[in-house]
């Protein structure tokens, strides 16, 4: 946390063991950093915890706006995301060169899916671009099938109470946003959906009913 501090953010991630690892230097006295000449490598590694949407700063490692991919993903998919988004693990490793952080291997196993982040951030100009995929679990309940299915949920719940036996879905498999501007309140911006088809499982069918 002293680390992330003294970068002047939070990591906006709730009731979460964590655990970071850094391997930096820089021009000039230990005491006074001097962030264009930053060099080294971080790592980080997060247990259960949830991702809240309430704090305007949060930052994984202090530089990736997940805060505000979570505020866009509660207006694409009404209700899943209403209270942050939980998780089992959050992992990643980067490298800093010249006050730059490079990474291309965040990722978070949450209940709802999973989230890729990879790009970069200027710790110096507190710019960032980056790419974020996510990879929802469709099996993981109704709520999430309805949010992610590419018909309208009515026409769900009428395919469930049919008697077809074996209803196919056509659901959205992944998305993908991008992340651009300042570390502080960056836009983040859809970029494509990608389809794909899930045969409903008697269980969605029961809990449609």
């Amino acid at each position: 946390t002293d680390l992330m501090e003294r970068f002047g953010i939070t990591s906006g991630i709730q009731q979460a063991p964590f655990e970071i690892n850094a391997n930096m230097n820089w021009d000039g006295a230990p005491w006074s950093m001097k962030t264009p000449t930053l060099q080294g490598n971080v790592s980080t590694e997060f247990g259960k915890g949830v991702v809240s949407e309430v704090s305007g700063a949060a930052r994984l490692l202090g530089l990736f706006s997940l805060d505000s991919i979570i505020r866009k993903m509660q207006l694409d998919f009404t209700d899943v995301f209403d209270k942050g988004m939980a998780f089992n693990s959050i992992t990643g490793t980067g490298k800093i060169q010249d006050g730059v952080f490079i990474t291309n291997d965040i990722v978070m196993d949450a209940l709802a899916g999973e989230m890729q982040i990879r790009g970069i951030a200027n710790m110096t100009s507190r710019m960032v671009d980056a790419e974020v995929k996510f990879t929802p679990d469709i099996t993981s309940g109704l709520p999430m099938l309805t949010a992610f299915a590419v018909a309208p949920q009515t026409a769900l719940y009428v395919l469930a109470i049919s008697t077809v036996i074996s209803p196919v879905v056509e659901v959205f498999t992944q998305v993908n946003y991008e992340v651009k501007g300042p570390l502080d309140s960056p836009t983040v911006k859809e970029i494509s959906r990608s389809k794909g088809e899930y045969k409903l499982p008697e269980k969605l069918r029961e809990q449609a009913k």
